[in-house]
């Protein structure tokens, strides 16, 4: 999961305010205003289909990603490629641990 923030307008205190964003994946998972606390979380009834079509588009797009980085560092994506494949059914499990706990 990662977070980010963005300037929004809150629908509790109507307020343009820095709000945290919260994503699992690529998806945007909840929001919560800096502010007054207010906290919007996305079902995980909602969340869960748009996550596996989110999945496929990344498993599909994943060669071409792939090629892109040997073009710009042959070098460093070899070096680094043993790493990034043993990182990657972790990174899937804490995404989709992070669906089902909600």
């Amino acid at each position: 999961m990662s977070t980010s923030e963005a300037e929004l307008h809150c629908e509790v205190c109507h307020l343009l305010t820095d709000h945290e964003l919260h994503y699992t994946g690529r998806l945007l998972d909840s929001v919560r205003c800096t502010r007054c606390g207010t906290h919007v979380e996305l079902s995980s009834r909602a969340l869960i289909p748009a996550y596996a079509l989110d999945l496929e588009q990344r498993l599909v797009s994943k060669p071409r990603r792939m090629m892109r980085r040997v073009a710009r560092d042959p070098v460093g994506y070899v070096r680094q490629l043993p790493r990034a494949v043993l990182r990657q059914p972790g990174k899937f499990l804490r995404e989709f641990r992070g669906l089902l706990r909600r």
